[in-house]
């Protein structure tokens, strides 16, 4: 019988590669001076997603004997995005805390700015809106907010993306049939 690596700690190798492709879509969006952008948000989630579908089938097809039971799929999902999550929030934290900390103030503008053009009536409130986006906007609170959401994002995606991908072992594969 061959050897099949565990979906768990196959999803902490896929996810550390899915780490290292967000930060280097994340270099490429600071160089190009559209970090913020709303588009740049759904351009990502859709690498994610793609990243994804590319490690469950790999995981099936190459690593674990052409099967991915669903349970599987969920855990490797789940877990490759949670590590990818990770390592994505440290780099986030390090490019607005060290390397442009002048980005958390850009990003609190625009914020405020797109708050006021959807909702001009909040102007007269705007102190307090900024102060809650202050609260929001900082190294730290995107960190924690980027695992969070690379958690729920990942349970919820691995759910939808287990099921396309599953491919239970066959019931004529003779392992039944194996003596002890």
């Amino acid at each position: 019988m061959e050897k099949t690596v565990s979906a768990s700690k196959a999803g902490v190798t896929f996810g550390v590669y899915l780490g290292l492709i967000s930060i280097v879509f994340s270099l490429i969006t600071y160089v190009a001076g559209i970090v913020g952008e709303s588009y740049v948000s759904w351009i990502s989630f859709l690498i994610s997603i793609a990243f994804l579908c590319w490690a469950m089938m790999n995981f099936r097809d190459k690593q674990n004997g052409g099967v991915l039971e669903y349970k599987q799929g969920v855990g490797l999902g789940f877990v490759t995005f949670l590590v990818g999550g990770i390592i994505s929030a440290i780099f986030t934290f390090i490019l607005f805390k060290f390397i442009d900390p002048g980005l958390v103030e850009q990003l609190v503008q625009k914020s405020l700015e797109e708050a006021v053009r959807k909702s001009p009536e909040i102007e007269g409130n705007l102190e307090m809106v900024e102060k809650w986006t202050r609260m929001l906007i900082n190294p730290t609170a995107m960190a924690i907010m980027g695992v969070v959401a690379s958690a729920i994002g990942g349970i919820i995606i691995s759910l939808i993306l287990a099921a396309i991908f599953k491919k239970e072992p066959s019931i004529f594969d003779g392992s039944q049939f194996e003596e002890a």
